[in-house]
């Protein structure tokens, strides 16, 4: 895979990168950064799209939540990367009570009862409140506005066409490679996402910075407050959703495997009873479902199982690998990428089309402690690698090139000199 330079003394697995034409300068944050008189203010005005607090904080809505909670504490602080600049979001909702801005002022901007359409809010109402540039988490945001970065999280609907709805597919086809064209800068979560944008003509490759995902909102999670119960025996613990790429039913075969181990298999998520006759007609009393958990709950299934399952055939990211690991719990991830791209040594894999070679590895966990305390043990380091607050200070650095380019002081001016 093509190199390209680093950012800086950022220490990461796979450093988020920039590419060659975003080539930040030395910020040398042991200086004084200009001051606040000496940058035009009111031409550094950024916007978040905040369509992202309409959706369930999952997913590339996570991703949103988490980069601008990030981007909120460094303001906070007065990060250097920050100086001259102002920030604020324009969201359709009240933000939720568990998501809190400190410094990042909020807009409320109501979508229209009529038309209430597909994109209709961020394509036509949102760009008539945006200030300067554009800050677009999750993957559709608003064409017409060119000073935008967007995050492009992969090309699912191209790579997995039958896990989409064909109206989904065709938006999405229609849509990206004209935001890929217009934006200013593109991100997204993985080289591989960042190789598929590329390789299917949506923006190109030195276009595009990768980012990754973070791991520190687990720390949030709170077990003790989960409401969930766990029978005697050990569990295998996985989340099944209905999209083909997720592989659901691999998930639901091993069952009749495990229970012969003496192990029980809890699987959370939008797996139905009819979904899981079809897949395994014969009931197995081992093999739980518990729907919809909250994130206390899922540090509590973490924290508690043998292992966690995840069987994907293709992930932008798979950010519920790095929870895992954060937690401490063992992983069993699918050969597929981008997950060995993500999980490097601190997971066992298997192929997601394989179920012997799934058992196999959950026998190697379940009889060797040592392995899996190997497992815990690179797991955690591993997950700590991945940090949203240097996520939020990559995008900082592509704000400060993007007003650079268009002849705006910034901080970095000063700070680099």
């Amino acid at each position: 895979m093509t190199e390209v330079d680093g950012i800086g003394p950022v220490q990461h697995p796979h450093p988020a990168r920039f590419p060659s034409s975003y080539q930040p300068r030395q910020t040398g944050h042991e200086k004084e950064p200009a001051s606040a008189a000496a940058v035009p203010i009111s031409r550094r005005d950024w916007t978040i799209n905040g369509d992202f607090l309409a959706l369930r904080p999952t997913g590339v809505a996570r991703y949103a939540r988490e980069v601008t909670l990030a981007l909120d504490q460094l303001m906070t602080e007065r990060h250097p990367l920050t100086h001259g600049l102002r920030l604020s979001i324009v969201s359709p909702l009240q933000s939720p009570g568990d998501f809190r801005l400190r410094s990042i002022p909020m807009r409320i901007v109501q979508e229209y009862n009529r038309p209430r359409l597909p994109q209709f809010w961020v394509q036509a109402q949102l760009p008539f409140h945006v200030n300067g540039g554009l800050l677009s988490f999750c993957n559709l945001a608003p064409v017409f506005v060119r000073r935008q970065i967007v995050c492009i999280h992969d090309l699912h609907t191209r790579l997995m066409p039958q896990s989409y709805g064909r109206g989904f597919r065709w938006v999405h086809r229609l849509m990206l490679p004209a935001l890929g064209r217009r934006a200013a800068a593109v991100t997204t979560v993985s080289n591989f996402s960042r190789d598929h944008i590329t390789a299917f003509r949506v923006a190109p490759f030195e276009k595009i910075a990768v980012t990754y995902n973070g791991s520190e909102h687990v720390k949030r999670w709170n077990p003790e407050l989960s409401t969930i119960e766990f029978g005697e025996r050990p569990f295998v613990f996985c989340l099944g959703q209905t999209q083909k790429y997720k592989n659901a039913e691999l998930l639901v075969q091993l069952a009749p495997a495990l229970d012969r181990m003496g192990l029980d298999l809890y699987i959370a998520g939008d797996l139905d009873a009819a979904l899981l006759e079809r897949f395994l007609p014969e009931k197995h009393a081992n093999l739980r479902l518990l729907g919809r958990i909250s994130d206390d709950d899922l540090a509590k299934a973490l924290s508690h199982a043998l292992c966690f399952l995840f069987p994907s055939r293709i992930e932008g990211f798979g950010i519920p690998a790095v929870e895992a690991m954060t937690l401490g719990c063992p992983l069993i991830a699918s050969t597929s990428p981008s997950l060995p791209e993500v999980c490097g040594d601190a997971a066992l894999y298997a192929d997601p089309n394989d179920r012997e070679s799934w058992i196999s590895a959950i026998r190697r966990i379940y009889r060797d402690d040592s392995l899996r305390q190997h497992l815990v043990e690179k797991g955690v380091a591993r997950a700590k690698t991945f940090s949203w607050r240097r996520i939020a200070e990559l995008y900082l650095r592509l704000m400060a090139d993007i007003d650079a380019r268009q002849g705006l002081p910034t901080a970095s001016d000063s700070i680099g000199s």
